[in-house]
Order: structure tokens, then C-alpha cells, then sequence
């Protein structure tokens, strides 16, 4: 018995320490800067809850705001895409400033330690864009909990109203996933992952204009004869493949290794648009001391252009973009973050606030784009 306990506080620490979070009683609150390098900057508030409500049965609540742009300024030279994938903000700015919020809502419960069952609804908006995401799961615990099989269904039905559009559009996408997670020995655990997703209807974002031949794109302000609204497939159907494997340490390497996990995970995707793609993300999680962990991070994305990605467009091509997302590129990111674990939680209202975090990561492209992000938060128990 004494083995089995010890080996469960292995497990339990190395879960804690690499970002796998039982459940618990817990409220959140984060804060984002992310400043670009063209000028944009965008800033994101975070506040999550989540509560038991009986041995069996959670449910969960987040609120996010992106504040884009919030000083009016426009973005005329739009290098794009990292701003949708840094921060989840719209990827280009119609009119300069723009607001986005999202609110999710969620119920987990564990049927009898036969199934485990979630379900959430995400309602998103922006001035342009609205978006609605019921999500189902399924988890399956199988041999003494070291197997665990997850499956997951959900909808986004999004309506989009771009800045160069005479009206509203709709676009529907089904995204469907699979998983397996193993316990490999009682500090390593092992990932699988596929996902699948079908979208359909209009896949541009009616917020860009294209140059048509020897057009100056800087001219481009509104629909001509020179400048064509952007025009996308309206299909596209998406795989991903995941592998991960977590791994904690109780010593080595003269003290490096001692109370330390690595996370290492790898990403192939490709879609009907031609466009393929791998990511490698590495991570590193470290007790300072009792109060301190640190964690670093580096994650290294390329991928290939889609099919109809070309230098010049003429009136007659069926297809047209000046979107940064389909491009040929690469990208890095890098950074640092701190959690310290007060040995004393301080008291605010009914909350007890248990830990604060700070995070700085930096972001580039091989399209001309960078960015710097800062992240300050508190997590609090009730």
C-alpha cells in the first residue's frame, strides 16, 4: 500500500506541474497584451470559473474579451495572420478597432465511473462575425483508469458580415475528434489525437480586398473594377494527427531535472485546400523552490500554401485572397512563465487567492509579422 500511495503522489504532482488540472473549486482571472509589430495590439481579459456541485457532477464558466485595436487606430498595412492565431482576435481589422467577446458554459458528469460526459455551448461576436459552438465529449476509463478514450462532436454555425460585403453570410462547420491518453508508468503518460472537420458556405471573411493584375493594393478601398472582393472555396474539410508524451522527474542531471516535467507533442495536418502543415511544441516545468514553478516553452509551426495562393489575380480567376492564413510560412514561439503558490492564500470576498502567474512569450513569422505577449493572472479558491 505504502508503494501504490507513493507512486499516486507522483502521478499527482507530475499532472499539477504539467498543466493537467483535476477538478477542483476554482476561479481565474488573466490578463493579455499582445502587441504586433504592424502596428496592431490587442488586449484580452479572462475570467473562468469552475465549480463541483456534487462528487459527479461540474460545471464550468469563462468569459473572454478582446479589446483590438482599442485606441481607433488603423491597421492599413494588414501582414495578418498573427493576430488570429496569437490571440484568437479577428486576423485583419475592419474599420481599426473592434471588440470581441465569448462566452462559454459547460456541465461535466461522471455516469457511475462508466462514462464520462461533457457538454458545453460557446456563444462568440465581433461587429463582423458571430459565432455559435454547441461541443459534446465522451471519456472512457479503462484498465484501473491508466486508459482513457475520449470523443468529442461539435457545430460552429457562424454568420459573417465583412466590411466589403452587401450582406450577411452563413458558414457551418462539423468538427468531430478522437483520443487516447496512456498511463504509461507512474510518471509518464502518452497522447494520440485525431480530429476531422467539414466547413461549408462562405469561408472568406469579407474583410479584404484583392489587387487585380498590376493593382497597388494600398488603392484597394473599396470594390472596383481593380479590386476584387476575396473568394474562397465553399468547402473545406480538415485532419489533424496528434502524439504527446509528458514525462516527470523526481532528479538529474546535477538538480536540473529534480521536481521537473517535459511535454513534448507533435502536429501533422493537412486539408482539400492543399494546405499541409507540422507542429512541434516542447515544454519544461520546473519547481524553483516550494513556492515557484517555472515553465518554458517553444513551439516551431510551417506550412505550404493553398492551392490557389498565387503572386497576381485576374477578374476571371475563380478564386482570389490576400490572406495571410493560406500563405507559405513559418513560425516560432518562445517564452517564460512564472506561477508562485502563496504559502498563505489571501482572502478576497468569499475567494481565497491561492496562486499568481506571469507569462512573456514572443511570436514571429516568416511573412514579416511578430509580436510580443504579456500574461498576469490569479487563481482563487471558494
Amino acid at each position: 500500500m505504502g508503494a501504490i500511495k507513493r507512486l499516486a503522489a507522483s502521478a499527482a504532482i507530475f499532472f499539477a506541474i504539467a498543466g493537467v488540472s483535476f477538478a477542483e473549486d476554482y476561479a481565474a482571472v488573466q490578463g493579455y497584451v499582445h502587441s504586433f509589430n504592424n502596428g496592431v495590439s490587442v488586449y484580452s481579459g479572462v475570467f473562468a470559473l469552475n465549480k463541483d456541485v456534487s462528487l459527479d457532477t461540474t460545471v464550468s464558466f469563462k468569459y473572454a474579451v478582446d479589446l483590438i485595436n482599442p485606441d481607433g487606430e488603423d491597421d492599413d498595412d494588414d501582414e495578418g495572420g498573427g493576430v488570429a492565431v496569437v490571440s484568437g482576435a479577428s486576423s485583419a481589422l475592419s474599420g481599426g478597432s473592434d471588440t470581441r467577446h465569448a462566452v462559454t458554459a459547460g456541465v461535466a458528469h461522471n455516469f457511475s465511473n462508466i462514462i464520462g460526459v461533457e457538454a458545453y455551448y460557446d456563444y462568440s461576436f465581433e461587429k463582423d462575425y458571430s459565432s455559435s459552438t454547441p461541443t459534446l465529449t465522451l471519456k472512457k476509463d479503462l484498465f484501473d483508469k491508466n486508459t482513457t478514450l475520449t470523443a468529442g462532436y461539435s457545430r460552429n454555425s457562424d454568420t459573417i458580415d465583412g466590411q466589403f460585403m452587401t450582406g450577411e453570410e452563413d458558414r457551418t462547420t462539423d468538427n468531430f475528434f478522437l483520443g487516447l491518453t496512456q498511463v504509461l508508468s507512474p510518471v509518464m503518460v502518452a497522447q494520440l489525437g485525431y480530429s476531422h472537420s467539414a466547413s461549408s458556405g462562405y469561408l472568406s471573411e469579407g474583410i479584404r480586398l484583392v489587387p487585380l493584375g498590376a493593382a497597388d493594393p494600398a488603392t484597394c478601398v473599396a470594390v472596383s473594377v481593380d479590386c476584387a472582393l476575396e473568394a474562397f472555396p465553399s468547402e473545406r474539410k480538415r485532419d489533424a494527427y496528434l502524439i504527446g508524451l509528458s514525462r516527470y522527474f523526481t532528479e538529474g542531471l546535477g538538480g536540473l531535472l529534480d521536481r521537473s516535467a517535459v511535454k513534448l507533442s507533435f502536429r501533422y495536418y493537412d486539408d482539400s485546400w492543399d494546405v499541409s502543415s507540422w507542429m512541434g511544441e516542447a515544454e519544461f516545468h520546473k519547481y524553483l523552490d516550494e513556492s515557484l514553478i517555472m515553465r518554458l516553452n517553444y513551439r516551431y509551426y510551417t506550412q505550404s500554401a493553398a492551392f490557389f495562393v498565387k503572386d497576381t489575380y485576374a477578374a476571371p480567376d475563380v478564386y482570389k485572397s490576400s490572406s495571410p492564413q493560406i500563405e507559405e510560412k513559418d513560425t516560432n514561439l518562445v517564452g517564460i512563465k512564472f506561477t508562485y503558490l502563496l504559502s498563505q492564500p489571501a482572502q478576497a470576498w468569499k475567494l481565497s487567492v491561492n496562486s499568481l502567474e506571469a507569462k512573456y512569450e514572443y511570436y514571429t513569422e516568416s511573412i514579416g509579422v511578430d509580436a510580443h505577449i504579456l500574461m498576469g493572472g490569479l487563481r482563487m479558491s471558494f
